[in-house]
């Protein structure tokens, strides 16, 4: 339960302004901890979940596994990655990213892919100062009963610290 209260405690602080308020404050962390299953996990096929802790206290999760785009046959993704909000900017993020890679390598995966908001810049622009660029690729999904768009991301995997 503790992976899905920071999972919430981001997507309301994160999306804020750019998805509706009453979805954010609607999301409880009850709902968001069906996403994980920690005994089984298959980091070729995915979900694969890693957490960063300090002591007890979880601060941040990456869940990775195979590209979930039907065309895209050998590529691994980055299903999500969310910290805490109090501890944004503290590098978290960053080893969350090059371990989540670096298992995907593992795996056998020559590349990474992950889908963003288009309007995210914060994680749009945390992306790129680790090496990802946008492939041009774009999709509508809908939050909160709103249409919006997400921007995909790539980076060859193998090269990250």
């Amino acid at each position: 339960m503790a992976v899905a209260r920071v999972h919430v405690r981001s997507w309301q602080q994160g999306y804020r302004d750019l998805v509706a308020q009453d979805f954010l404050d609607g999301i409880r962390p009850e709902d968001m901890a069906i996403r994980y299953a920690f005994d089984g996990m298959d980091v070729r096929q995915g979900p694969y979940t890693l957490v960063a802790t300090d002591r007890d206290t979880i601060r941040g999760h990456i869940t990775i596994g195979r590209s979930r785009d039907d065309h895209i046959i050998d590529g691994g993704e980055i299903w999500s990655l969310y910290v805490d909000p109090p501890h944004w900017g503290s590098g978290v993020s960053r080893a969350l990213l090059a371990a989540g890679c670096e298992r995907l390598s593992q795996a056998g995966h020559e590349q990474a892919f992950l889908w963003v908001l288009a309007t995210n810049m914060r994680a749009r622009q945390f992306y790129e100062r680790n090496g990802w660029t946008s492939d041009g690729v774009q999709k509508p999904v809908v939050l909160g009963g709103a249409p919006v768009h997400q921007v995909r991301y790539v980076t060859p995997l193998g090269r990250q610290a």
